[in-house]
């Protein structure tokens, strides 16, 4: 690295780990950046603002740091740079960690929510890269959705525009960690899959459920293609709301071989009706969507 290079940091903060980006401040928008360093660190615990402070000083070397993104898991106030609520890092919560690190390290740091910027990396570098209006969707843990419209999530008013894992399938289902009953989260994810499975005996989690599935076991079947039902109607219903011109998939549980997301498309089209279903294709970016979602809102900001 050129020693007083303008550079940009992304940091995607995880329960366990902090994936890191540095990349030139001169970067172009329109394709990712060659990284100029990619990395992990251990999630710092009883001080996490010093300790993530403590991460981007030792990154920034001899270059000329111009601006620190941070994405963070929860419930995020994006324009204050507050993080009202992370679950994964309960230590974060209330805190006004935008301004905090900040004051650390002189320049200015934004906080964004990690969905978001996995959403928009997808969006603007990833599988929807090319298309104006893409909403990305992660099945993992739990559902979580994005729309991103022109390179920019919509956030709606309160910020907590895109939960399609909260849409009621089931309006007499199990009880959902929201408290409301029946959510697609309830249906297809990995917790609700293990729980699936587990019931009727199987064993290895979602991923030994999936095995079975592909081997032809029966009580697999019938898991597989309840969730597969469930997402293809929750799919359905965002055509009907957002009109995408691209969902996107990604996450654990769409990986390849894509089973769930393969059977939710077929019926998808065995089912719509006036919807316009857009192109169903899955995410690039893998693990590290994060991170460049992050250096992609550094270099938009800066």
């Amino acid at each position: 690295m050129q020693e007083g290079a303008p550079v940009v940091l992304g940091l995607d903060v995880g329960g366990s780990s902090v994936k890191h980006l540095l990349a030139s401040a001169r970067a172009s928008l329109d394709t990712p950046p060659k990284p100029l360093d990619r990395g992990r660190h251990a999630t710092p615990k009883s001080s996490p603002v010093e300790g993530l402070a403590a991460i981007a000083s030792s990154l920034r070397g001899d270059a000329d740091l111009e601006r620190v993104v941070l994405s963070i898991p929860g419930l995020v106030d994006e324009a204050a740079g507050v993080v009202v609520r992370s679950t994964n890092i309960p230590a974060l919560d209330g805190r006004p960690l935008g301004a905090q690190l900040s004051a650390e390290l002189g320049i200015p740091v934004d906080v964004i929510n990690d969905g978001h910027a996995a959403a928009v990396a997808e969006a603007s570098w990833g599988a929807g890269a090319g298309v104006d209006d893409v909403f990305v969707l992660a099945l993992g843990t739990g559902i979580a959705g994005a729309h991103v419209a022109h390179g920019q999530v919509v956030p709606g008013a309160h910020g907590s525009a895109g939960e399609l894992g909260h849409i009621t399938i089931e309006p007499e289902g199990s009880i959902c960690s929201c408290g409301r009953r029946g959510c697609l989260e309830t249906i297809i994810g990995a917790p609700a899959l293990r729980r699936a499975w587990v019931a009727v005996g199987g064993t290895g989690g979602p991923e030994g459920l999936l095995a079975a599935h592909s081997a032809g076991d029966a009580a697999a079947t019938v898991i597989v293609e309840r969730a597969s039902s469930a997402l293809a109607e929750a799919i359905l219903t965002l055509c009907a709301l957002v009109d995408p011109g691209c969902i996107v998939i990604g996450g654990g549980l769409a990986q390849a071989p894509h089973q769930l997301v393969t059977l939710a498309e077929r019926y998808v089209g065995e089912r719509a009706s006036f919807h316009r279903v857009p192109p169903i294709v899955p995410a690039t970016l893998g693990e590290w969507a994060g991170a460049n979602g992050t250096v992609l809102t550094a270099l938009r900001r800066r």
